[in-house]
């Protein structure tokens, strides 16, 4: 069984696409490419790096992290944007800015995906509270202020993605390192479920973390690889395209080698998953999935879904994309700028 084009987000090494790098992506066909700042020296290289992917077939959507504060992949090139929590608590106004800012950047180097806002909410001792990276502690402030940031980003044709259902905001320790247990009571979980159950038929992609929580139903895999929970994303209002975090993170240490993380990832449903590292064991995860798929009609039947399902995303993005023009790095600096002033006022 033929899949034309795999369910993977994948990260690259550097700031050109070499032959062999290019030889990689033609042969694992990744529906999309995310950015970092190891891939980003100047605006013009970026576009270039960029278009180089856009002459891939079938070519990937490209996304990146851009939350503001310490989640900027594009600080090289504009300098610091506010946090969240700053935006948030400046007001509307503040957060609306940061969106357009984070948009104006985005579209201006051709990326279509920004894997924010956060809508985890804020707990006094939550990593991502520390990080100031969570709007508020109130629900539905979260879920004004997201709907808010996402719509500066579609002022300049750019799609958001809720993160990390179905919620890290209470967890202190970082998912980079260790895998965190979330198990509030059923009204704590409520809370945090709503903020996604009310932007999810607005902002089209969900990404699911890397944590346990025993009130969806599986008290021993994590969200990611959790069929119950991956589930319950997925039929969140709107049906949107769930994407797991990436897999290489350190809370996933005790879940097998990357291929088989890979594969449990898109047997629990993910519509796509990321690696965001180890562009060099690629080939290896593909040809993992396309044996397992030869092997396990049903899971191949699935990884054709999912690979049909990331490809409408993909369709989307960058259609939504190419119909705005983009702006000039004049104009993105001027935006970047605006948005620190809002958020100091």
């Amino acid at each position: 069984m033929k899949i034309e084009s795999m369910p993977l987000v994948v990260g690259l090494p550097s700031v050109r696409l070499g032959a062999e790098e290019r030889r990689v992506l033609e042969q694992v066909q990744p529906t999309g490419v995310i950015l970092f700042a190891r891939n980003i020296d100047s605006p013009e290289q970026t576009r270039e790096l960029v278009a180089s992917l856009q002459e891939l077939e079938p070519r990937p959507f490209v996304a990146v992290d851009l939350e503001g504060g310490v989640v900027n992949r594009l600080e090289g090139l504009w300098g610091d944007l506010p946090t969240a929590a700053e935006a948030g608590t400046a007001g509307r106004r503040a957060v609306r800015a940061l969106g357009e800012a984070a948009g104006a950047a985005c579209c201006s180097l051709g990326i279509h995906l920004d894997l924010a806002p956060v809508v985890d909410l804020k707990y006094p001792n939550g990593l991502l509270d520390r990080q100031g990276r969570c709007f508020s502690d109130d629900p539905e402030r979260v879920a004004v202020l997201a709907r808010i940031f996402t719509e500066g980003l579609a002022e300049w044709g750019v799609t958001g993605c809720c993160k990390h259902f179905p919620g890290l905001g209470a967890v202190p320790t970082d998912t980079h390192e260790e895998l965190p247990i979330f198990d509030p009571g059923e009204e704590e979980l409520k809370r945090h479920l709503g903020v996604f159950e009310a932007l999810a038929s607005e902002i089209p992609v969900v990404m699911v973390g890397h944590v346990v929580v025993p009130g969806l139903g599986d008290a021993e895999r994590p969200a990611s690889l959790s069929r119950a929970v991956v589930e319950r994303a997925a039929g969140l209002p709107g049906a949107p395209v769930v994407l797991s975090d990436d897999l290489e993170m350190g809370a996933l240490e005790g879940w097998g080698d990357l291929p088989e993380r890979v594969d449990a990832a898109l047997r629990a449903r993910n519509h796509g998953v990321l690696v965001c590292n180890a562009f060099d064991r690629l080939e290896e995860i593909s040809s993992h999935l396309t044996e397992l798929s030869a092997a396990d009609s049903g899971l191949g039947s699935r990884l054709l879904e999912m690979a049909a399902r990331m490809g409408t995303l993909r369709r989307d993005l960058c259609q939504r994309g190419a119909a705005v023009p983009a702006p000039d790095d004049t104009t993105v600096a001027q935006l970047w700028e605006h948005a620190r002033r809002k958020a100091a006022q």
